[in-house]
């Protein structure tokens, strides 16, 4: 989504979506050339091309309980490690995710249910204690897997996506794919394969709502039945674009919650007390303990495990949400962009699934309470306004990516095009082929914009027929 556009689509907000805006973090525009980056104003072209912020802005803890276990145990690790709080809480939730995915689903409003398990993927610079943090959310997790003698991997931290599917075999039909290393991203997501091989991503895209498999291996034994699963992917900068990069239009990256907060390498002090409340450790284990007997002992197959249901409440204020938001999923919207429409149209999975895990880490109980239900909605609100700003900081979308892009034409052949060229040209490459609105009238909004910004030079040929051209400004 076109920063300008978010400018102009401001004013159109109905008053449905207003009763969200204080839900929702949002990104900070301005007119005349200029977009907010960390409440810093941005005028000129080359700050807009230079600029290498890469992390987004929530506050959506604001919005849980402050008696909720995983919300005091995710401030105590993130004052012990050093890490954003929010950050942690998303990381905690995942993993927490990888028991709840075996133990219910969530029932849908009109029939139909859905898995427990969410996909997240958090980005942190190396030497952060992101190891130190997921091994405090899953010790619980390998002691119950011990006592109970889990047959399968319960967390795997580096697999290729068909070596995973065959563990299905001893697991049920259950996966949770949880680490710190760039190596799961490299060959789940399947970055390690070369050549022409296509990416298989078909255990990941299922694994979401549990969606059936039936895959025929030469090698090995096949695996034919219902898939659910979680991830965690917890690494340094790289992993949200490679994500983009691997989805290739398959709607996998639509599964995954994002988010990469600033760091605090700089500014740590290593005398104060780092020391974790022992007795919040404490219920944290005995609650996973009590999960654990429901999860693996024994195994029970998706269709056999009980459901947690929302009220009418609650589904009315899923759906008020999902009215606010439904304008800007069409063309030219807020979160028209094929990266961000995806998440926006499946907003309501997103939140079934954060309230479902909020309440299995609060109170075990067949109705999922409407205060889960509306911090939820506060949580996937703020991260779809994250997610949008990280496309647009990251150059996938937006002015940054738009500018990069009609620049390209001119490295190799610097003499003046053609309006009518440069539209043939950039039609059909990103970010304008995936843009649902007018491609034509996008690209020529954006090199008026260059020609404001001091980027290329206008120009008309002679003759009664103009013809207008640009040429890069010396």
């Amino acid at each position: 989504m076109l920063a300008r556009e978010l400018i102009m689509r401001q004013k159109n907000y109905n008053e449905t979506a207003s009763k969200y805006d204080a839900m929702i973090s949002g990104l900070k525009l301005v007119s005349n050339n200029g977009v907010y980056v960390d409440d810093k104003i941005i005028t000129t072209h080359n700050d807009t091309l230079d600029n290498d912020n890469h992390y987004c802005e929530v506050n959506f803890l604001k919005h849980v309980d402050d008696n909720h276990l995983l919300k005091k145990l995710s401030v105590e690790i993130a004052e012990a490690t050093d890490l954003p709080v929010h950050t942690v809480f998303v990381a905690g939730l995942g993993v927490f995710s990888s028991f709840t995915s075996r133990a219910f689903k969530i029932d849908y409003q009109f029939g139909g249910d859905l898995p427990c398990g969410l996909y997240v993927i958090l980005e942190q610079p190396p030497g952060t204690a992101k190891s130190r943090a997921l091994k405090i959310f899953q010790k619980p997790f390998f002691d119950a897997a011990k006592e109970s003698n889990y047959p399968s991997v319960l967390f795997t931290t580096n697999s290729t996506p068909e070596a995973l599917e065959q563990t299905l075999l001893k697991s049920g039909g259950y996966f949770s794919a949880v680490s710190s290393e760039q190596g799961l991203f490299n060959t789940l997501l399947g970055a390690c394969y070369s050549g022409d091989k296509a990416n298989n991503n078909d255990l990941l895209l299922n694994g979401f709502d549990a969606g059936f498999i039936s895959s025929e291996r030469v090698t090995r034994d096949s695996y034919h039945g219902v898939a659910v699963g979680n991830a965690v992917m917890f690494s340094q900068q790289g992993g949200i674009e490679n994500l983009l990069k691997q989805s290739n239009g398959t709607g996998l990256a639509e599964r995954f919650l994002l988010i990469a907060e600033k760091h605090n390498l700089g500014s740590r002090d290593f005398n104060k007390n780092r020391c974790i409340n022992n007795d919040l450790v404490k219920r944290y284990n005995a609650l996973l303990k009590a999960l654990a007997i429901r999860a693996l002992s024994p195994i029970k197959e998706y269709d056999h495990l009980p459901s947690f249901s929302i009220s009418d409440n609650g589904w009315k204020m899923i759906n008020d949400y999902r009215i606010s938001i439904e304008c800007h999923l069409a063309d030219g919207g807020r979160y028209s962009n094929n990266e961000i429409r995806g998440s926006a149209a499946k907003i309501d999975m997103q939140i079934m699934k954060i309230a479902a895990n909020l309440q299995a880490s609060d109170i075990i109980q067949d109705t999922i309470a409407d205060k889960h239900v509306k911090s939820a909605i506060s949580i996937a609100a703020a991260m779809i306004e994250a997610n949008l700003k990280l496309c647009i900081d990251k150059g996938i979308i937006g002015v940054r990516a738009e500018y990069k892009a009609i620049l390209s034409l001119f490295e190799s052949r610097q003499e003046p095009r053609t309006e009518r060229n440069i539209i043939q040209n950039k039609s059909c490459t990103q970010p304008f082929k995936d843009f649902t609105g007018n491609k034509s009238d996008l690209i020529r909004e954006t090199l008026a914009l260059m020609v404001n910004d001091g980027l290329l030079i206008e120009s008309y040929t002679p003759g009664e027929r103009l013809i207008k051209k640009y040429a890069l400004a010396q």
